[in-house]
């Protein structure tokens, strides 16, 4: 097989005969004991030590050496004793009984086979597996309008609660008080009202018939002027008279009426204002409570008793439970790319493992940091409610789920499995059998499916490459 020039070859190991090693290399000789060792040793030192002492006993007195010859030898005999008596300490003698041990031989290294896998086409199938955990598609996050000093919670993550249920409440000090007195004085206030309007209709009654009465007095005095029963100068003035006391009693009655309206609007308003601080009062009460906007879950709540509340600072988190969907964390920057909107997923819910459910990608998007409490799972999938498929599952909130994402998928290409592929810095390259030796060869690769993985250059269909 023919390979280009800059691939790199190594000598194929000869898997038959094992490699020499160093104990085959040895020359093997008759063991030598130890003891062996020591009685030579010890035969040795003794036989210079009885050379020497005959010499000195059994020589005759001819040949004995002279006084100071005599020192000399008995320093050496000495010194041959010790010697001796070293040898004999220092040697290993075996005990009685005891079993001389066998030396352990090297074992033999042998090379170790390695599998060797052919190129193969076939489908591929890559996939994104995410953990995602079941949450509401409505959420809130709830809040005091008002600033104030926490009294506590009335729920706590985890509580089912109804609509209009009080989940928490601020410190309203005397507010109470204030209200009630306040409306003490609204009723009040519309009490001189009731009574201004009726003492208001009695003078106005009493002034249209003092009109009248006036008008009667000028038609009196009209007729006798006309019928000439009395003097002419002085029905004139009768007349004259008459028609004064109606201008003024039409005035008069003008006044009065324009008197009572602005009273009756200075007391109207003046129940405006105080109906105003009884809202006020009652609205400062009611948003030091925390009310259910809908039927959900709590998810957190956020604070302590008697920890100060900032104005629209969110203490509490509703989720409605009859709107699911799963969310899950951003997965790596290799797989996000990967994924897009409308993408089908196979859902296995870990309360029910044996069921799959199908499911779809609404949302893919990137954090957008962890201080919002509402991106921190940017992936979102839709599902259809398991309890109409399954009655007798009832997911929660909270319950994880495994989530498997077909990203792509590929039919009829060169395959090799995963653990042929060597992989150094950016350079991928796997191992191909050529002739004796054996090449690194470099491959482009494609999908994976975990287990094998698409090559798209560098290798031919058939050949054969080795594991790692």
């Amino acid at each position: 097989m023919g390979r280009d020039s800059l691939a790199i070859r190594h000598p194929l190991p000869n898997l038959d005969e094992p490699e020499p090693t160093e104990v085959s290399q040895r020359v093997t000789e008759p063991a030598q004991t130890c003891a062996e060792r020591s009685r030579s040793r010890f035969t040795e030192k003794s036989s210079f030590a009885d050379f020497t002492l005959r010499n000195e006993i059994f020589l005759p007195s001819k040949h004995k050496l002279n006084c100071k010859g005599t020192n000399v030898r008995l320093r050496l005999l000495t010194i041959a004793l010790c010697l001796s008596l070293i040898a004999t300490l220092s040697g290993c003698e075996r005990l009685p009984g005891e079993t001389l041990a066998t030396p352990t031989p090297i074992p033999t290294v042998t090379a170790p086979l390695k599998a060797v896998h052919s190129v193969e086409r076939g489908d591929l199938i890559e996939s994104v597996t995410l953990l995602g955990i079941v949450d509401s598609q409505r959420r809130v996050n709830l809040s005091f309008r008002i600033s104030g000093r926490l009294n506590g919670f009335h729920a706590h993550p985890g509580d089912l609660v109804e609509s209009g249920q009080l989940l928490a409440e601020l410190d309203v000090g005397f507010l109470p008080n204030e209200l009630a007195k306040a409306q003490k004085q609204l009723e009040m206030a519309k009490l001189r009202l009731t009574s201004a309007t009726r003492s208001d209709s009695l003078a106005l009654a009493e002034a249209e018939s003092m009109v009248k009465l006036a008008k009667l007095e000028l038609e009196n005095a009209r007729a006798g002027l006309a019928d000439g029963t009395t003097d002419r100068v002085k029905a004139e003035f009768d007349v004259a008279r008459e028609e004064i006391a109606v201008e003024l009693s039409e005035t008069r009655l003008t006044l009065l009426t324009e008197q009572q309206e602005t009273e009756k609007r200075l007391l109207e308003a003046e129940i405006d204002i105080m109906a105003l601080d009884v809202e006020l009062l009652q609205a400062k009460i009611e948003q030091a409570r925390l009310l259910t906007p809908f039927r959900g879950v709590v998810r957190y709540t956020e604070g302590e008793a008697g920890q100060m509340i900032a104005e629209y600072e969110p203490v509490m988190g509703l989720a409605d439970p009859n709107a699911l969907e799963i969310r899950s964390s951003t997965p790596s920057e290799e797989v996000l790319p990967k994924l897009r909107v409308g993408q089908s997923a196979t859902i296995v819910f870990r309360d029910a493992p044996e069921q799959e459910f199908i499911g779809k990608l609404v949302q893919v998007s990137t954090p957008i940091g962890a201080d919002n409490p509402d991106d921190v799972r940017p992936i979102r999938i839709e599902f259809p409610a398991p309890d109409l498929i399954v009655p007798a599952l009832s997911l929660e909130i909270g319950s994880f789920a495994d989530i498997t994402i077909v990203v792509e998928q590929k039919e009829n290409v060169l395959t090799i499995p995963n653990n042929t592929i060597h992989n150094y810095f950016n350079r991928r390259y796997v191992l191909v059998q050529d002739g004796e030796l054996t090449a690194e060869v470099d491959v482009t690769l494609g999908v994976t499916d975990g287990e094998r993985t698409e090559v798209l250059a560098g290798l031919e269909e058939g050949e054969q490459v080795f594991e790692r």
